[in-house]
Formats: structure tokens, sequence, C-alpha cells
């Protein structure tokens, strides 16, 4: 348990940052056409997508089998995948075609930002494995 801590430091990290600097910045965001309240729900979801889908992998790399390994890659990214085509889906709906592009295009950055350092980190715990 203390190495999956380890590990998902710097996605906690992140995720704090992020809003730090959403509220930091707010009136200087809010400028420039952005959406506060869209950045912080899709960090959020990013950061519980992440965690969740951090937590599926690490439990299919502590397995001896290797499709235990490959179904926890597909898990994890079809669960992003359609969480994150829903929460679109939502967002579209409420606001009526008034889409806000800055925070949108943010949103995306952050999804590869998040997705990122979770690889980079299964990665580093892959290599310790000895039959990985």
């Amino acid at each position: 348990m203390k190495e999956i801590y380890n590990k998902s430091v710097s996605v906690i990290v992140l995720f704090i940052l992020i809003n730090a600097g959403a509220f930091l910045f707010k009136g200087f965001l809010h400028e420039h056409g952005f959406g506060i309240r869209l950045l912080l729900i899709a960090n959020l979801l990013l950061f519980v997508l992440t965690t969740a889908g951090f937590f599926i992998q690490m439990r299919a790399i502590k397995s001896s089998n290797i499709n235990a390994f490959i179904r926890g890659v597909y898990v994890n990214l079809l669960l992003k995948i359609f969480i994150v085509i829903i929460a679109l889906g939502i967002y579209l709906f409420v606001i009526k075609g008034k889409v806000n592009k800055p925070s949108l295009f943010t949103a995306m950055g952050l999804y590869i930002l998040y997705t990122s350092i979770e690889v980079r980190q299964l990665m580093k715990i892959s290599r310790k494995k000895t039959d990985a």
C-alpha cells in the first residue's frame, strides 16, 4: 500500500497545484475567457479517473497472469474514455451549445498531463517487476 501511495503522490500534487492555480489566477483566467468551474470539475474528474485507473493497473501489475495486466490496461482505457464522453455530453447538454473553448482545450491538456504521469509511474513500477 505504501508503494501505491508513493507512486500516486505526483498525481495528488498535480491536482492540488492546478486547483491552487485556478483559485490564485481566477481573475486572470476569467478575463481571458476561461470557465473556472469547468476547469475545476475537469480537474477533479481526471484526478478521480487517474487514481482509479492507477489502482486498477497496480492490481493488474501484481498479478502473475499477463492477461490480467492487459485487461487492466483496457479497463482503464475504456473507463476513462466513456466517463469523459459522458461528462462532455452532460456539459454540452447543460450549457446548450455555448462551448467555452479555452477551458475545454485546457481540460484536454489536463487529460494528456494526467495520463502521461500515470503511464510514467506505472512504467517505473513495471521495470522493478522481474517478470513484467
